[in-house]
């Protein structure tokens, strides 16, 4: 009965680990997507000779400075890049740690006593 408790508690750790994973690796693929957007989009105003731009906001688009997009797209992806940083370092952790409760269970449910046959 307290192996079943082991195993209960490993596999319920392992899954909220395989969860978390899951929901970090959909947030690095939004950051890494909204990312891109922004180098194409700093790429494409660079090129652009107008002084201001026209950006959505809401319903409308309001006539902005070029300098002004160019700052906040700029600070946003700094943003970005430190939280892809930091993302990426939790998805290698947490990789680590589910490949670690996965050895750990598949060697108590195929120990003597386990319930693999």
């Amino acid at each position: 009965m307290k192996r079943m408790s082991v195993d209960q508690s490993l596999l319920i750790k392992y899954q909220q680990t395989v969860d978390e994973l899951r929901a970090v690796v959909l947030n690095l693929q939004q950051y890494r997507a909204r990312l891109l957007e922004i180098e194409k989009t700093l790429k494409e105003l660079e090129k652009t000779p107008d002084q201001f731009v026209y950006k959505a906001m809401g319903g409308i688009l309001m006539k902005t400075p070029k300098d002004e997009i160019l700052k906040d797209l700029s600070s946003e992806k700094e943003l970005l890049q430190v939280r892809i940083e930091e993302f990426s370092k939790r998805e290698k952790m947490l990789r680590e740690r589910a490949s670690s409760l996965e050895k750990q269970l598949k060697s108590t449910l195929t120990s003597p006593g386990g319930t693999a046959q």
